[in-house]
């Protein structure tokens, strides 16, 4: 099976990447929305989740509560630091990420959010929640394997 890698160090690393090509920080909803997708590729290519850690079913889509707090802390400190941490992933996890990456780098935060409104697992986590308010029912991994099949047929 896969090696598990952890959403933080997926976040870091499409952020020092999208740094390095675009010159700018990456918006945060990108970092949730380019994760969500980035699992449900990995459970597209090889039936399993690439991380552990759970999305909530906001609003505005996925989010995961971990890049969130990373975020918020590091958005400073990456100004000054300018990603010298080094991030290591898995070969075959990196296709992914940088296949997902390549996909959605050019969209913005809005497109973006609206195409994982279209997902089963996004839409199921909102059921009995009012339009506009932040629910934090978790979007299932079963769910986004579901919508994951739905890619390949």
């Amino acid at each position: 099976g896969l090696i598990m890698e952890k959403i933080v160090d997926i976040a870091k690393y499409l952020s020092k990447k999208y740094f390095s090509e675009k010159g700018e920080l990456i918006d945060e909803m990108k970092l949730h929305k380019m994760t969500f997708f980035i699992q449900k590729e990995s459970f597209s290519r090889y039936g399993e989740p690439m991380f552990e850690e759970d999305f909530e079913g906001w609003y505005l889509g996925p989010i995961n509560k971990l890049i969130r707090n990373e975020y918020e802390f590091r958005k400073d400190f990456e100004k000054i630091q300018k990603f010298k941490d080094k991030v290591f992933l898995e070969k075959e996890n990196i296709e992914i990420v940088d296949f997902i990456f390549e996909k959605y780098k050019d969209m913005n935060s809005y497109e973006l959010s609206h195409l994982t409104h279209l997902e089963y697992s996004w839409i199921k986590s909102r059921i009995g929640i009012e339009n506009g308010e932040n629910g934090n029912v978790i979007i299932s991994k079963e769910d986004i394997f579901l919508d994951a099949k739905e890619l390949n047929s």
